[in-house]
């Protein structure tokens, strides 16, 4: 038989044990003992069903980790040179856009320069003006004397499918004085901690309970 055809077989062999444990009703000291006396077959059952798939499983772990070792390591190097070609793509890019910022700054100063030459000469004028009128229309032309905007345009080229944008991120420089709502409660470790002091030691804000948890073998 396949294993398909198995896993079907061990199903109907177990399916009478997920029945019985639907129907049974614990009302009484007597029930509640049989239904104690059942739990070993229910537990026996689940020993049945992991033996069935434990080396199924064993095989399909061993086939999935020598695939994914191959995989890893043959992938690896590519990995890495992308990381790099990215590294000197970015870095290339950085400094250009650095030149062309450096760039505009200059020729943003060269304009702002000009058009206040421009608007000084204009004022100038407008001061040996002799009617209020020239001296308004000089002084009017000069306020309308404005820099143009300067920009530089990119020598990086442009690739279709690539995009650079900036991103902001974190790191984390002094943990003690990260706020609260950032912070993450470490669940596995008070569960940890629950269990050794068994609730004689307090945590503020952590409630410790004794809880009931039923445990049965199938011996």
């Amino acid at each position: 038989m396949n294993e398909i055809t198995n896993v079907e077989v061990l199903k109907s062999e177990v399916a009478p044990v997920i029945a019985q444990a639907s129907a049974i009703v614990i009302a009484t000291p007597e029930q509640y003992s049989g239904a104690s006396d059942f739990l070993k077959s229910v537990k026996a059952a689940q020993k049945k069903v992991v033996e069935f798939f434990a080396p199924l499983k064993t095989k399909a772990h061993e086939a999935h980790k020598a695939i994914t070792t191959t995989e890893s390591t043959t992938l690896k190097p590519l990995t890495e040179a992308e990381a790099t070609i990215k590294r000197k793509m970015l870095a290339y890019a950085t400094e250009q856009d650095r030149i062309r910022q450096e760039a505009e700054r200059k020729l943003q100063a060269e304009a702002d320069a000009q058009a206040r030459k421009e608007r000084e000469a204009l004022e100038k004028k407008a001061a040996s003006m002799k009617t209020p009128e020239k001296q308004q229309e000089y002084m009017e032309a000069a306020a309308a004397v404005v820099a143009p905007v300067v920009t530089v345009a990119s020598t990086t080229p442009v690739i279709a499918g690539q995009s650079i944008k900036k991103q902001w991120r974190a790191y984390v420089k002094d943990v003690k004085l990260v706020p609260r709502e950032f912070m993450v409660v470490n669940e596995s470790a008070l569960q940890a901690f629950a269990r050794a002091t068994k609730g004689s030691v307090q945590v503020s804000g952590v409630e410790f309970r004794e809880e009931p948890i039923l445990s049965s073998t199938s011996r």
